[in-house]
């Protein structure tokens, strides 16, 4: 955990780099005179506002459009090419001569077992580029909500230290009391008072941290500085979310969808290439044209002219040929990426079973954890009125609230871990961000 509270001002920088591209495009982005001077985020409206002006995920949406419109208009290939011509001359000498023009068209056709693979393939790239399209915006949503999550354990960790703080203050104020009226000495004041101003010390920092974190979450969602963002959620809710079970969850995870439909461009280009190798192609044409002049008008001597031919490649036949080889490289391309389909599944496998298990270990520990914080605060209690007592020094008093203040923040630290892994195997499985946590909270 403490591996990942390093990582993440990293984290936070990378989105914002990722989404700083908000400020240079102008389309379908708010100015900041849409925003209000105050907004309330839920992680769903976080995750709007970053997936709205997202510039990786227009450029992909782009890229998906265009194979959209070379899936659509393939059968243009089956269009016949149609020709015009038409030509005039006339010579300028001492004696008259007539101006001679010639009309003539044709159209062709060419027809091979090809035709069908190019449509073939610009089916399968369109949904591959969907494919890539949804795993874009997927990481986005991904890194989105686990910093919103960590913002929430930022926030939540600084009402602990402040709540630390006034305990401090209230500590020292009752020190002060009782020293005033000479029946504590000057010593316990001073440690109480210096409890105080490092309780205030780790609070400010705390502070400024969020502050900075804040300003890197509204530039990677696109709002304003100006604008003030209020989080609303707790990690509460991840906390009291019970067992987490995906065993009546399907799902299909991203990178094995990616495998299959590579399998399906190579098996499909293995196809083309065996066309290409072996297939016959038909090409089939007819032309007219006539002849004239200025005298005798335009004439036709013929009714036009039809051509067929066929043509058998012999490449594929022979293994040593450029036809063969090719072949034999497409076939093994088809092996190998059925070994990384292979290979992608069983990783699956393991990594899902590997989410699943620290799920149990979360939640294992954040229960451990919440009886911690419950005898924590009992032994701080207690603590507190041996002090009054005057049967416990200073110094065991302020143990007692660092074990408090650590207890608390262990139990935050997991619950925050625990929502880290759920998103990850989310995103293994290749399920909607927050169906885990939706299923659990309809149980």
């Amino acid at each position: 955990m403490k591996t990942f509270f390093k990582a993440f001002p990293a984290l936070l920088c990378l989105l914002s780099a990722t989404f700083s591209a908000f400020a240079a495009e102008g389309d379908g982005k708010k100015s900041s005179g849409d925003f209000p001077s105050k907004i309330e985020l839920t992680i769903a409206d976080s995750v709007d506002y970053a997936l709205e002006g997202n510039l990786s995920i227009r450029q992909g949406n782009k890229t998906l459009e265009q194979k959209k419109r070379q899936m659509d208009y393939v059968w243009g290939t089956l269009i016949p090419s149609i020709r015009a011509s038409f030509s005039f001359s006339k010579a300028f000498t001492d004696s008259p001569s007539p101006a001679t023009f010639s009309l003539g068209g044709s159209i062709s056709l060419t027809l091979s077992p090809s035709i069908y693979t190019s449509v073939k393939s610009a089916s399968l790239n369109y949904e591959l580029q969907q494919l890539v399209y949804d795993a874009s915006v997927r990481a986005v949503e991904m890194n989105v909500r686990k910093v919103y999550y960590s913002l929430l354990y930022e926030k939540e960790n600084i009402a602990l230290l402040q709540a630390a703080v006034d305990k401090a203050e209230a500590q020292y104020n009752s020190n002060l009391t009782k020293y005033n009226h000479g029946t504590l000495s000057s010593l316990d004041v001073l440690s109480s008072q210096n409890a105080l101003q490092n309780a205030k010390i780790s609070l400010d920092a705390a502070k400024g941290s969020y502050e900075v974190d804040i300003a890197n979450f509204k530039l990677i969602l696109g709002i304003p500085q100006s604008c003030e963002i209020v989080l609303v959620g707790s990690l509460d809710d991840i906390m009291n979310l019970g067992d987490v079970n995906v065993n009546q969850v399907e799902g299909h995870t991203a990178s094995i969808a990616n495998y299959e439909k590579q399998l399906e461009i190579a098996k499909n280009s293995l196809l083309a290439t065996r066309f290409a190798a072996w297939g016959p192609s038909l090409n089939a044409g007819y032309s007219y044209s006539a002849n004239g002049n200025t005298d005798t008008g335009l004439r036709s001597q013929n009714y036009g002219s039809i051509s067929l031919s066929v043509s058998i490649p012999l490449d594929g036949y022979l293994p040593w040929s450029s036809g063969g080889q090719n072949i034999q490289n497409q076939i093994t391309t088809i092996e190998n990426l059925e070994m990384d389909i292979e290979n992608a599944k069983a990783t699956s496998a393991i990594n899902i079973d590997g989410y699943r298990k620290q799920i149990k270990q979360c939640q294992d520990s954040i229960s451990l954890r919440k009886k911690s914080v419950n005898l924590a605060e009992q032994a701080y209690g207690m603590m507190a009125q041996a002090y009054g007592r005057g049967t416990r020094d200073f110094m065991s008093l302020q143990n007692s609230l660092s074990q408090l203040q650590q207890a608390q923040l262990g139990l935050k630290s997991d619950v925050l871990k625990l929502a880290s892994v759920i998103l990850e195997l989310e995103n293994a499985m290749g399920l909607p961000f927050g169906t885990l946590t939706d299923t659990v909270a309809e149980q």
